[in-house]
Formats: structure tokens, C-alpha cells, sequence
């Protein structure tokens, strides 16, 4: 019988001690799955947070494109502009040497006239 007692005492030792353990390994479980729910909610927090970057992404991408166009035209509009200047401001030499040409033809057709008009005068 006291082998028996002693069996009985093993095996409940052996039970208590199993019986821990599976405590042990039951708040391990808790523990596993409450930072597997917690890495789940991070995953899911960086995938919303990966998806609202593509989107600014694409809105970026979208104003870059349409800056890239405007600065295009704006770029062959000002092209276009120092070319006009650039015509202009020949025309402009050009008129002001003929000008001056014309200038120095009245000047010296007045004084051709006046002395006409001294020479009548005199007559």
C-alpha cells in the first residue's frame, strides 16, 4: 500500500507539474496570440497608411504632369516672346536709322530752302 501511496503522490506531483506547465503554456498561448492580434492590427494600420501614400502619390504625379505641360507652354510662350523682341528690336534699329537718315535729308532740304527764300528775298 505504500507503494501505492507513493505512486499516487508521484502521479499527482507529475499531474501538478503538468498541469502548471499547461498553465504556463496556456498564457504563453494568450500572450502569442494577443501579439499576433496586435501585429495584425499593425499590418493592417501600415497597409492603409501604404495605400494613402499611392494615392499622394498618383495626386503628385498627376500635378506634376499637368506642371510639366503648363511650364512647356509656358517655356514656348516665352520662346515665341524674346523672338518677337528679338524682330522687334531689329525693326526698331532699322526704323531709327532711317530716322536719322530722314532727319539729316529735312535738315538739309530746310536749309536748301531757307537760302532759297534768302535768295528770293534779296531779289
Amino acid at each position: 500500500m505504500e507503494k501505492f501511496k507513493e505512486k499516487l503522490a508521484t502521479l499527482r506531483s507529475e499531474a501538478d507539474e503538468a498541469n502548471a506547465r499547461a498553465d504556463e503554456l496556456e498564457a504563453q498561448v494568450k500572450q502569442l496570440e494577443s501579439e499576433h492580434t496586435a501585429k495584425d492590427h499593425e499590418l493592417l494600420s501600415l497597409q492603409i497608411k501604404v495605400k494613402n501614400l499611392e494615392e499622394s502619390l498618383e495626386k503628385t504625379e498627376g500635378q506634376l504632369t499637368d506642371m510639366s505641360s503648363k511650364f512647356n507652354d509656358a517655356d514656348l510662350k516665352a520662346e515665341d516672346a524674346e523672338r518677337k523682341v528679338s524682330t522687334l528690336e531689329t525693326e526698331l534699329g532699322e526704323k531709327e536709322q532711317l530716322h536719322e537718315e530722314l532727319e539729316e535729308k529735312y535738315k538739309t532740304a530746310k536749309a536748301e530752302l531757307d537760302e532759297l527764300a534768302r535768295q528770293f528775298d534779296e531779289l
